[in-house]
């Protein structure tokens, strides 16, 4: 499930990053506005979290810029101000809600859950074949039988399954998986690949999980 992060400090940026991202997200970090609004008006997202306090225009400000566009995405504000006054304003601008800093990383995962258990857009569950994700939950299961998956694993099931039929770049899996300042190499996505297969090997109906030469790897319905 793909996550929009906005935020400028650095350290609270990793920190939330490293934690969303051991968690199973996809996570985009975007530390200003004006890029932010861009990812925002350009791809689906399935919650975005949102600083108030950004170099180039205050939180407050893009959240109502983006209602105003259409844009729907959920929108959990995580900002260190707390008065009533400034709550009010952030919902106001059409928050989906708002979280004060300093906060509890557990409250944060708690409160994405509600926020994308409310959201129609997402799917209730992602399907190839006889395998079924359910990216809220975090569960795979292949015919039925449910598959144990770290979070990483699950994560780049779930951005496999997202471009089902197509291959998807090594690229574009760190960048959806580890983060795109992730300091890690292509080989990683063979690694994990490959902990995908060693789980799917006890489910022969479980979809086929292909290198694709040169590009990298796509998941397609077996045949048959």
């Amino acid at each position: 499930m793909h996550l929009l992060l906005v935020e400028d400090d650095l350290g609270i940026g990793r920190f939330l990053q490293r934690g969303l991202l051991a968690e199973g997200y996809a996570v985009e970090w975007q530390q200003a506005g004006e890029p932010a609004y861009a990812a925002l008006a350009s791809r689906r997202y399935a919650a975005a979290i949102l600083d108030l306090g950004l170099p180039d225009m205050d939180g407050v400000d893009l959240c109502r810029r983006a209602r105003g566009a259409g844009i729907d995405t959920p929108i959990c504000m995580l900002t260190a101000r707390t008065t009533l006054e400034d709550r009010l304003a952030g919902f106001d601008s059409g928050a989906d809600d708002y979280l004060c800093k300093p906060f509890a990383f557990a409250e944060l995962l708690a409160r994405l859950a509600v926020m994308l258990r409310r959201n129609a857009a997402v799917p209730a569950r992602l399907v190839v074949g006889a395998l079924a994700l359910d990216p809220i939950a975090r569960q795979a299961t292949v015919a039925g039988v449910a598959i144990d998956l770290t979070p990483r694993e699950f994560a780049l099931l779930h951005c496999l399954v997202d471009h089902a039929g197509s291959a998807v770049s090594r690229d574009l899996l760190i960048d959806r998986v580890w983060g795109a300042h992730a300091a890690v190499t292509e080989n990683i996505v063979d690694v994990y690949v490959g902990y995908l297969r060693r789980r799917f090997a006890d489910h022969p109906d479980a979809p086929a999980l292909l290198t694709v030469r040169g590009v990298g790897f796509a998941i397609r319905e077996r045949a048959g």
